[in-house]
């Protein structure tokens, strides 16, 4: 009788933990699809400074869950999203311009003829912002390549 109650309790354990690890990774998975780490696309666009969304300001498109500062941010991406949207799938646009996919530091960003640029350093953003003609022309040959 003791084995079976032993057997039962680790059972229950070894169950239990199996629950847990695929809710903690469902949840990782949740905040992994979370883009710009959270910052909001149109707060780039409209008030051209990085701030962090809120998640109860969200909206999902392409896969991507983007988070807004209030709703007003959010009603205006979902009315034209690709309007706000980062350029080059959101990856570094001087790295894009060398055919590099870099992830991004969401704070470093240039909005320039209407579209925002990140970038993955500050040396990235200085080199762009010197001629950003340059690396658009560059940075959007290489993307249409890396899309094929």
């Amino acid at each position: 009788m003791k084995r079976i109650t032993y057997l039962s309790l680790i059972i229950l354990t070894i169950a239990f933990g199996l629950a847990f690890s695929a809710n903690a990774q469902s949840s990782k998975e949740q905040k992994s699809k979370v883009a710009l780490d959270g910052y909001c696309p149109v707060a780039y666009h409209v008030l051209d400074k990085a701030v962090k969304g809120k998640p109860e300001y969200s909206s999902s498109y392409e896969g991507k869950t983007y988070n807004f500062v209030n709703a007003k941010a959010k009603k205006m991406f979902d009315k034209d999203p690709a309007k706000f949207l980062p350029a080059y799938d959101s990856y570094c646009a001087t790295g894009m311009s060398m055919g590099k996919k870099l992830k991004v530091n969401p704070k470093l960003f240039t909005e320039y003829k209407g579209k925002t640029y990140l970038f993955s350093s500050k040396k990235a953003k200085a080199m762009f912002d010197k001629n950003p003609e340059k690396y658009i022309k560059k940075a959007d040959s290489e993307f249409q390549k890396l899309k094929k």
